[in-house]
């Protein structure tokens, strides 16, 4: 999977320095040594020790990204063919991913901006309704180096809205910029990729380019996924058509 490096621009969050009374700049004295934050050490004429201040640590970033899932029946029937892909032609990385069909392409987030994402995305998604996802045949594309061999997506009207319509909404309130939070949109659920050779590809699609696969789900949630350093782990599931309700100590009893 294309890991996305673009930070997105707004909400930042700024790294405070502490106020240096004195302040941190340095001159020079007569005596060619320098006076670091206005001290100097007459007795000895050598300058007095430099201050020292809490730098705040650097926060790490995580990777994320915004997927719908099948049902766990739908879910299930994925799983059976990407393993079933595994045993006969050797690829096995996708098994390592769940089943889902990506509405945002990874990218990288301050953790701090977590609780703001996942409240705007609430938010974004108790405005769209749940629809139903069609998953009809296979297809294979290239990125770069990497093949891949996918099941299609129909490209019904419900699911080219909502991906449009977030995409408009992360650049919107979020800053993301086009080249991150993309119009284009190919919806599909990988069955391999990653370490899908040419020589697997080769060997499978005159198979799979006339096997038929027909499944049909309803999408009730958003997932916003966070990727913990070994896997793709749920961060939220945000209900799609349902209003969030309101903080505690806002709420009427």
């Amino acid at each position: 999977m294309n890991f996305e490096n673009e930070q997105p621009r707004r909400p930042r969050v700024g790294q405070n320095r502490p106020p240096a009374p004195g302040g941190y700049g340095s001159n020079r004295n007569n005596a060619g040594a320098y006076n670091r934050g206005g001290r100097f050490n007459q007795q000895n004429n050598r300058p007095a020790p430099k201050r020292k201040f809490h730098k705040p640590s650097k926060q790490e970033r995580k990777i994320y990204f915004i997927a719908l899932l099948p049902t766990a029946e739908a879910g299930k029937e994925i799983i059976r063919l990407k393993q079933e892909f595994a045993e006969h032609y050797g690829a096995r990385f996708a098994l390592k991913v769940l089943p889902h069909i990506t509405m945002q392409v990874p990218f990288t987030a301050d953790p701090l901006l977590e609780k703001t994402l996942t409240a705007g995305l609430a938010e974004f998604a108790a405005g769209a309704a749940p629809f139903e996802v069609t998953l009809n045949g296979f297809g294979t594309s290239q990125y770069k180096n990497q093949r891949i061999l996918y099941i299609r997506v129909e490209q019904d009207e419900a699911i080219m809205n909502i991906h449009r319509q977030l995409a408009a909404f992360l650049r919107k309130e979020f800053g993301f910029s086009r080249m991150l939070a993309r119009d284009t949109f190919k919806p599909h659920i990988t069955v391999a990729f990653n370490d899908l050779s040419r020589e697997q590809l080769e060997a499978a699609w005159p198979e799979y380019e006339q096997r038929p696969f027909n499944i049909s789900f309803r999408v009730n949630n958003l997932y916003f996924m966070r990727h913990n350093g070994a896997s793709w782990e749920v961060l939220q599931k945000c209900r799609l058509g349902q209003p969030v309700p309101p903080p505690a100590a806002n709420r009427i009893a």
